[in-house]
């Protein structure tokens, strides 16, 4: 059996994310599992920044991929680094790294972060060079891969030729988030069963 390496965040994971912890770890995926023609390896998480997206490709690599399915995140999305956790260390290999989204939900400590020092266009930037990083790490593997753009698309500026790659594909299961029939439990990646389909097929339309 083929196996693909899946990497993102919460839109191409396999979590429940009411239930989703970081010692987790689930090989099969309720979202690509079936029709995909290949056994996938899912290292996407909920939360994960594109900084975290890229430490997944590195994962994948080391351990190995006949292909590989990259999904990229909103680079609005944070690194935390003041935190005592031990995540963002050498010793780690930076896996378990922590993230905050930039919103009015976030705690207290990353608003008061946000306003004294963030810059969006920085963290964009940021995660431009990071996209490219993922490109050329994937391409000097000589394994196919694809890195869908979703919910970096709206930030994608025409300088940047890394995105009008073959490889790269300015679409994602992002776009579906409004397919919520029959959303419940079983519903990770906030999709309903219907948008899961929907994804599934769209990945497909494009890689096979």
């Amino acid at each position: 059996m083929t196996t693909s390496a899946i990497c993102g965040c919460s839109w191409a994971s396999d979590f429940d994310s009411s239930t989703y912890s970081n010692t987790e770890v689930i090989k099969n995926s309720q979202l690509w599992q079936y029709n995909l023609g290949y056994d996938p390896i899912i290292y996407a998480r909920p939360g994960s920044t594109n900084l975290k997206i890229y430490i997944q490709v590195q994962q994948a690599i080391e351990k190995g991929f006949d292909n590989c399915l990259v999904f990229l995140t909103s680079p609005t999305r944070i690194n935390i680094s003041w935190t005592q956790s031990g995540g963002w260390n050498l010793e780690s290999k930076f896996i378990w790294g922590e993230s905050e989204v930039v919103n009015e939900n976030a705690p207290k400590q990353t608003r008061e972060y946000i306003a004294k020092y963030y810059n969006e266009d920085l963290e964009t930037l940021n995660s431009f060079v990071i996209a490219e990083a993922i490109y050329w790490k994937l391409k000097h593997t000589g394994k196919p891969f694809y890195i869908f753009t979703n919910y970096f698309t709206d930030y994608i500026h025409k300088d940047w030729k890394i995105f009008s790659q073959k490889e790269v594909i300015q679409d994602g299961p992002y776009r579906l988030a409004g397919l919520r029939e029959n959303e419940g439990h079983n519903s990770p990646n906030h999709l309903s069963l219907i948008g899961q389909d929907r994804a599934k097929d769209l990945v497909l339309s494009y890689i096979n």
